[in-house]
């Protein structure tokens, strides 16, 4: 199975460890990934609010060289994930836009042609790899690791952009806890946003924000919370001293990312994974793998 991968900005530099960890999983299961070494930003979101087709040339040469290799996209952010999904429909529904678009474009030798798929990680590890695989392949089961799910929002919402009928019903990621053996905890939180974009400009309220979420998991007798999004985990993992001071409460709460998760069931190491470069500290209770 082979991918154009898109690790984004955060995986190659603040959550190096997601990139790492990507590649160790996508190598243990026969995943190949192509990587898009000349691909840009797609703008988080506020290039999307400042010049729209500045915003849609970004995602739009992205997906252009995806289509240029004959693969579907593969991102591991969720962000990214909402703005290639958002760049696609807005460029079907705006040929005046696609033209301008494609002229941009046309000064670097590609076209965007509309035609490439467009899938997150965790749904390659559901919908291409497979329950029936992944059970195979998990040599250490995560037997009474209790664990959250944290979707953020970018992934969830619009909901008709990602199939569901509404955010709150999806379940893929407590899917994949039953797979690899953990227990899921339900908590109020875990599709709500992490107040990432927020943070730029009003840090106070990003950590009241995601502090409900984490104490909530908590409360709930989560022992992790894993996310698909490194903007989420920078705001769980990096400010979780601030929520604590802010709710006056303990919360020491791992974070993982979701390749870190699956990387444990699957026999790698906290240290392969980059555990260590977290700032609230892993230490979990899983076993030795199964040989």
């Amino acid at each position: 199975m082979k991918f154009a991968y898109y690790p984004g900005c955060s995986a190659q530099s603040t959550c190096k460890e997601l990139n790492v960890s990507t590649r160790l999983v996508a190598d243990r299961l026969g995943l190949e990934l192509v990587e898009l070494e000349s691909a840009a930003c797609t703008g988080s979101r506020e290039v999307r609010a400042a010049n729209r087709d500045l915003f849609l040339a970004l995602n739009a040469r992205i997906m252009a060289q995806a289509e240029e290799l004959g693969l579907p996209l593969m991102t591991i952010c969720n962000t990214c994930t909402l703005n290639f999904f958002d760049a696609k429909k807005m460029l079907a529904d705006d040929p005046e836009a696609c033209a301008r678009v494609n002229e941009m474009l046309g000064e670097t030798g590609l076209a965007y042609k509309g035609n490439v798929e467009v899938s997150h990680f965790l749904w390659v590890l559901l919908e291409e790899i497979g329950a029936e695989r992944l059970r195979e392949l998990v040599v250490r089961p995560l037997r009474g690791l209790k664990v959250g799910a944290f979707y953020g929002c970018h992934m969830v919402r619009p909901p008709a952009h990602f199939g569901f009928v509404e955010s709150r019903n999806v379940r893929s990621i407590e899917t994949l806890n039953e797979i690899l053996g953990c227990d899921s905890v339900d908590y109020s939180g875990r599709v709500e946003c992490c107040g990432f974009h927020t943070a730029a400009g009003n840090e106070k309220i990003a950590v009241k924000l995601t502090g409900r979420h984490v104490r909530s998991a908590r409360d709930g007798g989560a022992q992790a919370l894993v996310t698909p999004c490194p903007l989420c985990h920078t705001v769980l993992d990096t400010f979780q001293a601030e929520m604590e001071r802010d709710l006056e409460a303990r919360l020491d709460m791992p974070i993982l990312h979701l390749p870190q998760l699956v990387g444990l069931a699957l026999g790698l190491s906290p240290r392969d994974l980059g555990m260590d470069n977290h700032m609230v500290a892993v230490d979990l209770p899983v076993g030795a793998p199964v040989v």
